[in-house]
């Protein structure tokens, strides 16, 4: 009887290892995000036993997207991956995007109606525009966008913290300017830490912002508009120029720098996005912060125009039509999917993102989650997406662009007039 107990024994084992699907999953999350991804995956793969998902972080930007482009050519992709909204366009172009039906929706526990309105509409857009089928290519996560971190003690002493903890109202770019000025003349600090050195994506967040505050536009009917460039364009880029050829923010500085430069207390403010909110918790937790510190929405500085820019982080399967995706995987990944917005929405929140899935969003514990609660709620209403043409967005070409040409005006090496005339001329290039 022993052996065919043992039989019976290997082939019950056999069953149960058959039954158990593993789905890769690619992303591109460090820091903060990576730490607080790691911990939805491991409690997913906890909390049952027919799934496992295994995690591989990729490199942030164009390296990422041309990695999931080569895999899909290949016919070698990962089962799903995250993506950024504003890649979206680029990814229908080179058809790296694998459509979500609605019944694929339904097997996570989600429609479309369960999401932020404005990205939903979007992506919506998005395919209407790719000629590809109707649907959504990416389902998602969060909105991210750029807010304003504060060190209320040099605010203080620089008499621009009101009664209620908070900065005094800079409504204007002449406001603005003022109160870094002041900053600078009362503190002996750099008003703001910022990063141009190795870093595109920020300067062209804040030029981004700056432009839409004044009304400007690289979009309509759906195609590449530079028509605002030399007039709002100009103005927006001048302003930053102005700021650092100023003193008034950090100039040729790094990225990982420019956070350490506030967190040591030797900025007054820091232009990022709410990404860095669990370096300001984790910090502060560990009483390596020596200063009180607030956050708030990137403040209006022409006539009223909150506009902000934003993106957001989606999860998305690859369009692999060399080795397309079994049944069985996809309801494994249908059901990642869900748990990530739905259980995992509020440990995805305390990376300081503005949560996508509407239950979260508005729920008590999401809107008394600190610090997030001094910025979601207005920046939520104030976030504009990246233009969604093709060349825009996360690894996109424009990046590059503004990094070339916008660099050098922000290191005194050129004018705004050069750096717009080159931008432009780059943009147009892009765009044939």
């Amino acid at each position: 009887m022993r052996i065919p107990r043992m039989l019976a024994l290997g082939l019950a084992l056999s069953s149960v290892a058959h039954a158990q699907t593993t789905i890769v999953f690619w992303d591109f999350f460090g820091g903060g995000d990576g730490v607080r991804m790691k911990q939805i995956v491991d409690d997913f793969n906890k909390s049952q036993k027919d799934i496992v998902v295994q995690r591989t972080t990729q490199t942030w930007g164009n390296p990422f997207y041309t990695k999931v482009h080569t895999a899909v050519v290949s016919g070698q992709t990962p089962d799903v991956m995250t993506y950024h909204l504003s890649a979206v366009p680029a990814g229908l172009q080179k058809k790296d995007l694998r459509p979500f039906t609605t019944a694929d929706l339904a097997a996570a526990g989600l429609k479309a109606s369960d999401f932020q309105s404005n990205l939903v509409s979007t992506l919506t857009t998005d395919a209407k525009n790719a000629g590809g089928a109707s649907g959504l290519y990416s389902i998602p996560l969060d909105t991210h966008t750029f807010v304003v971190y504060y060190n209320k003690d040099l605010l203080k002493k620089a008499g621009l913290l009101g009664a209620d903890g908070k900065p005094l109202p800079m409504k204007s770019i002449a406001a603005m300017t003022k109160a870094l000025q002041d900053i600078k003349a009362k503190t002996g600090v750099t008003p703001v830490a910022f990063s141009t050195n190795q870093d595109s994506a920020t300067p062209w967040r804040l030029w981004y912002s700056l432009f839409l505050q004044q009304g400007g536009t690289m979009v309509k009917d759906g195609k590449l508009y530079l028509g605002d460039l030399d007039t709002k364009g100009k103005a927006a880029l001048q302003a930053i120029a102005d700021w650092t050829n100023q003193g008034l923010l950090t100039k040729n500085v790094t990225y990982p720098a420019g956070v350490a430069l506030f967190t040591a207390g030797r900025a007054a403010l820091m232009f990022n996005g709410n990404w860095e909110v669990p370096t300001m918790v984790d910090a502060k937790a560990k009483n390596q912060l020596k200063f009180d510190y607030g956050i708030m929405s990137f403040p209006s500085l022409y006539g009223g125009n909150t506009s902000t820019w934003a993106d957001s982080h989606e999860l998305a399967i690859p369009n692999n039509s060399k080795n397309p995706i079994s049944p069985a995987k996809l309801k494994a990944v249908m059901t990642f999917i869900g748990y990530v917005n739905k259980q995992g929405g509020s440990a995805w929140a305390g990376g300081g993102h503005i949560p996508a899935y509407l239950p979260t969003q508005q729920s008590s514990a999401y809107k008394s989650m600190q610090p997030n609660g001094e910025y979601s709620a207005t920046s939520a209403k104030n976030a504009r997406l990246e233009p969604n043409v093709p060349i825009f967005g996360v690894g996109g070409p424009v990046y590059d662009a503004v990094g070339v040409n916008f660099t050098p005006v922000l290191l005194g090496q050129a004018t705004a007039d050069q750096g717009i005339a080159k931008f432009k001329a780059a943009l147009q290039g892009f765009g044939k």
